[in-house]
């Protein structure tokens, strides 16, 4: 009778201790999401309040403003918290969590490599170049980074090959790390053999080859989010349109970035001296950004992973 009853107190124990650890899981996702709302109005913020004490001047594009003494600060370490935020909260398994992962390991490269701007320094009049007084800062970012993303890597394939792993790896998730390592391959290579190419344009390379992988994410769940258990009481369908709308919005606005530098020539253009284009294009992709965000912390509140169909 003794020895039953104490196996019975251990299953509660187990079972409560199971229950804690599964509260912590769903309060840290909540803290993450809800943190990527935050981290984005945030620079939304000091935007603003940059604009209100440049008398109103709107900078050329939201990168441009990492020249500004006022916004560097904020501006780089909202990429860095996007960036760590992305990698740690979960999607769906496959497709949509390797894609978060690799706009994570993507957008700090934004925040190390600043835009090209017109500079003295520029090698070829009339062109905008990344003025070389900040190269040595680059060179510092980048290998750091670069060196802090190898042992990531390296203690990631230790986990996944460890045959004492209490959780072995889905096959999903080993081809991310496959893919993540095939980036830190060419972005290591790109800066080693090709720096200046690398410096020139990796700015906008890495800014829109993010924004592209988060429309992905976004269309994703504009097919497959259910809508099951949220706090706004939506339909899944609701949540569908929304996301649908938010991804098409988002293909848009890289669209014309994309044509405008074509035109231009210009990572920073400003149409007729007076119209910033890339700034108000990179505006509307921080005011999307933010709102899927809301409404992924909505609908995914109750949930640390989300919901599957079946």
């Amino acid at each position: 009778m003794g020895e039953r009853r104490r196996g019975t107190a251990m299953d509660v124990e187990a079972a409560a201790r199971a229950a804690a650890e599964d509260k912590a899981a769903l309060d840290t996702y909540r803290t993450l999401r809800a943190g990527l709302v935050a981290i984005g109005l945030l620079l939304a913020v000091g935007l603003a309040v940059h604009i209100v004490r440049a008398g109103g001047r709107v900078p050329p594009s939201i990168s441009a403003t990492f020249y500004s003494d006022d916004l560097r600060g904020i501006f780089v370490a909202t990429l860095l918290c996007v960036g760590l935020a992305l990698v740690a909260v979960k999607g769906r398994p496959g497709a949509e969590n390797t894609l978060l992962d690799i706009a994570g390991v993507l957008i700090p490269v934004v925040g190390f490599v600043p835009t090209p701007i017109a500079d003295p320094s520029c090698p070829l009049p009339g062109r905008d170049c990344v003025p070389e007084a900040l190269h040595a800062a680059i060179d510092t970012n980048m290998w750091a980074y670069l060196g802090a993303g190898l042992v990531a890597l390296v203690v990631a394939g230790l986990r996944m090959w460890s045959v004492r792993s209490s959780t072995p790896w889905s096959p999903s998730t080993r081809r991310g790390l496959v893919v993540v390592s095939v980036l830190w391959l060419v972005y290591a290579g790109g800066y080693a053999f090709v720096r200046p190419v690398f410096v020139q344009f990796a700015h906008y390379t890495s800014a829109i080859s993010f924004f592209l992988l988060l429309i992905a994410v976004v269309w994703i769940n504009g097919r497959t989010s259910l809508g099951v258990n949220d706090l706004a009481d939506l339909s899944g369908a609701a949540y569908r349109r929304v996301y649908r709308a938010i991804a098409i919005t988002m293909l848009a606005a890289v669209a014309v970035g994309i044509v405008v530098f074509a035109i231009t020539g210009q990572q920073n253009a400003v149409v007729g001296d007076r119209f910033p284009v890339v700034f108000w294009i990179e505006a509307v992709l921080l005011a999307l950004f933010v709102t899927y965000w809301v409404f992924q912390t909505v609908e995914l509140w109750n949930y640390s992973v989300p919901p599957q169909a079946g």
